[in-house]
């Protein structure tokens, strides 16, 4: 008896059909061209690496990290983050002499998570590393560069959220926590747990006025006056240095014309171990998640026997595309630079020329988003302005009218 072929795909992987392929390669295109704009050179390492590369004392190994043998029995992991294995090139290959290194990559990701939007347990990043720089405008370059990638990939309604692990780091050491402590309280911030944060300083013997701090920890979301009046608060030398690094970012930002987007977050903790300074994540509308995140992290490079202070940022290209649903759908772009085509006042099939990735579809007064495929030879007609009237009839219309930007046409 023959054993029947399974058909669906593993955990956490997906297919990427026809058109979602074409959209999503334009993305990655525009995004990696965008750096080497910028002097980042595109690199490759191999999906695959040996264990001891993504292990460290400072940071351990991710848990969510695929692991497995080779034939002689070496242990290798597959790729759960591309900052280890560039630190790892540029400590063993790209020893030219050169002091500052702008590198870029194009990579897919692997590990194991929890399916659910946003996701996947291999997915698609393009990211930045500036290596050899550790003044601030080295980590506002890239802070700039992350934003107006977005912007390039059709993204015109996020906030980036700004922080600084010695905020925290240093708030800790003036409590005089020990290394469980200091974990349990990081990991309570993380999962932004308000009542688990109480809970834990009820606990944890401290000045008054620093235990107030910890108490506003996850509502320290401001602008530059919220650095202000921290500040004058604050006593640890480190939690205050901290402030002003941040304050001279942003500044930057300001010249890079960038700040507009910027919000000052100092509960923020990234995932990874391994920050050292400024750290960001990029929200949008309607997604829990962060679409682009990163920051400085100076010591890394010394698990490789080489010190290099350095910083860089990762985006995700699938989340871009989900972004970029969320959006179009948006009510102020249902009509701004729109191509659409009415029908007897029941159907609308348009297509963004601002942001040109999904197709926008409304039926009987409501509307939302269907992939580009669905409709692709639409689309086709639409990019090329190629004869519309056979697509429309393949729709099922007889009579329309063209209205672009909300004009008829």
């Amino acid at each position: 008896m023959t054993k029947k072929k399974v058909l669906q795909i593993p955990y956490g992987t997906k297919d990427v059909l026809p058109g979602e392929a074409r959209v999503k390669r334009e993305i990655e295109n525009s995004i990696i061209n965008h750096f080497m704009a910028w002097g980042y050179d595109e690199v490759e390492t191999p999906t695959f690496e040996y264990l001891d590369t993504f292990v460290d004392e400072s940071t351990g190994l991710l848990s969510d990290s695929f692991k497995f043998f080779d034939r002689n029995n070496q242990a290798l992991v597959l790729r759960s983050d591309m900052t280890k294995p560039i630190a790892r090139m540029v400590a063993t290959r790209l020893n030219d002499g050169r002091q500052i290194k702008r590198i870029s990559y194009l990579a897919n990701i692997f590990r194991y998570e929890e399916t659910q939007a946003g996701r996947q347990c291999e997915f698609s990043q393009a990211g930045v590393e500036l290596m050899g720089a550790a003044e601030p405008s080295a980590d506002a370059e890239v802070l700039a560069l992350a934003i107006s990638s977005l912007r390039l990939a059709g993204l015109s309604d996020f906030t980036v959220s700004l922080g600084h692990s010695d905020f925290i780091t240093g708030l800790m050491e003036e409590a005089g926590l020990n290394e469980d402590q200091s974990e349990e309280l990081k990991k309570r911030v993380l999962q932004h747990d308000l009542v688990g944060l109480e809970t834990l300083l009820t606990n944890l013997p401290m000045p008054e006025d620093l235990k107030n701090i910890f108490q506003r920890l996850l509502l320290l979301h401001g602008d530059e006056a919220m650095l202000d009046e921290l500040q004058e608060i604050v006593k640890n030398a480190k939690t205050r240095q901290a402030l002003r690094n941040l304050s001279e970012i942003y500044q930057l930002a300001k010249e890079y014309g960038v700040a507009d987007v910027i919000r000052f977050d100092l509960s923020l903790i990234r995932s990874l171990d391994y920050y050292t300074g400024m750290v960001f994540e990029v929200y949008t509308f309607d997604m829990g998640f962060p679409i682009c995140g990163g920051g400085r992290y100076d010591k890394m490079m010394q698990g490789f026997g080489k010190s290099c202070p350095a910083t860089g940022f990762a985006v995700g290209i699938d989340r871009i595309m989900q972004a970029t649903q969320f959006d179009i759908r948006r009510p102020k772009h249902t009509w701004a630079g729109l191509r659409s085509f009415v029908a007897d006042g029941e159907m609308v099939i348009g297509w963004d020329t601002q942001v040109p990735r999904f197709l926008w579809v409304a039926a009987q007064g409501g509307y939302g988003i269907q992939s580009a495929y669905g409709y692709s030879l639409l689309a086709r007609n639409l990019a090329l302005n190629e004869p519309l009237a056979p697509v429309l009839q393949q729709q099922g219309v007889q009579r329309a009218r063209i209205r672009i930007g909300g004009d008829d046409a």
